[in-house]
């Protein structure tokens, strides 16, 4: 470790703690913000994150540099891995892509088996996931990052979000990203755990406890389509339309405690879509961009 990294950990004098939110597809965002960093040489001190976010934040420490971080993840999009994840219709109304990472649930390819699902602890394994969290990330502990790194979940027994700051790096983010019904919690050390996305969409308080530098929040949560006609909202819509209303409601009591909030336009993207890597990345830059006096100011500001 060098000087540098030695006294980051210690406790860096300038730059940002971020939190990276979750979002599925909408978080690759987080590419084009990190991106207005590095270019404006303004210093990350720590990061945590949840779920995609989680991921993000894990590759651009682990690899090094966004570049390398957005051909990663070009180099995933042109695999078998997208191929291998269909969109399985459960009814007219509600498919695999209205739920986060339920087109790994390849097995589902007949509707019978959707009712046999229901009495399974999960409708994909662990391994599955995991597959392609290695695809992305390098086998190392958290330890070995060079920066402070957390990975949010959601500890089931209690419902708290607990900061993953240690140990395999894979398996933390892939815990992170276990969406409750889809995924089954994942046992570490004897607690077991979930999507952090269930308490801690975006991970500010987190973020806070890694280093004592101001606190970026980057929101790719989905909001409320306001063109939806309620006349033809059916019950499937209805469940769907409120979840998405409670999560933007509590996304905002996290962020009121951010120093800085980063909103990339990135609304119109599905969680599902990433193929849309340029067109998320796009916003993320957008969106740092617009703020960029703000950032250097923060990232200078005293302890």
């Amino acid at each position: 470790m060098g000087l540098i990294e030695f006294l980051f950990r210690r406790g860096p004098r300038q730059g940002l703690v971020l939190a990276l939110g979750g979002g599925g597809a909408r978080g690759l965002a987080h590419v084009g913000v990190l991106e207005v960093l590095e270019e404006a040489q303004i210093p990350v001190a720590a990061i945590a994150g949840t779920s995609a976010g989680a991921v993000v934040g894990a590759m651009w420490l682990a690899l090094g540099d966004s570049q390398k971080v957005l051909e990663r993840w070009e180099a995933f999009l042109a695999s078998d891995f997208p191929s291998q994840l269909p969109d399985v219709r459960l009814t007219d109304e509600v498919s695999s892509r209205d739920n986060l990472l339920l087109s790994f649930a390849q097995r589902l390819q007949q509707g019978a088996q959707v009712a046999l699902a229901l009495h399974r602890r999960g409708l994909v394994e662990h391994e599955d996931l995991e597959r392609a969290v290695a695809f992305l990330l390098p086998p190392i502990p958290i330890e070995a990052l060079p920066r402070p790194f957390a990975a949010v979940v959601t500890d089931f027994a209690t419902g708290k979000a607990v900061a993953l700051t240690r140990g395999d790096l894979r398996k933390a983010v892939a815990a992170s990203s276990a969406v409750p019904g889809v995924v089954p919690p994942y046992n570490l050390d004897g607690h077991y755990v979930l999507d952090g996305g269930v308490v801690a969409e975006v991970p500010v308080e987190e973020a806070r406890t890694l280093a004592p530098r101001p606190v970026v929040a980057v929101d790719v949560g989905d909001l409320p389509d306001p063109s939806e006609d309620p006349r033809r909202i059916t019950v499937p819509r209805v469940l769907l339309r409120a979840s998405v209303i409670t999560h933007a409601r509590l996304r905002e009591a996290l962020l009121a405690s951010a120093d800085l909030v980063i909103r990339p336009e990135v609304w119109g993207i599905h969680w599902s879509e990433f193929r849309r890597l340029s067109e998320a990345v796009a916003a993320g830059r957008k969106a740092a961009r617009a703020c960029l006096n703000r950032l250097r100011a923060l990232a200078l500001r005293k302890t």
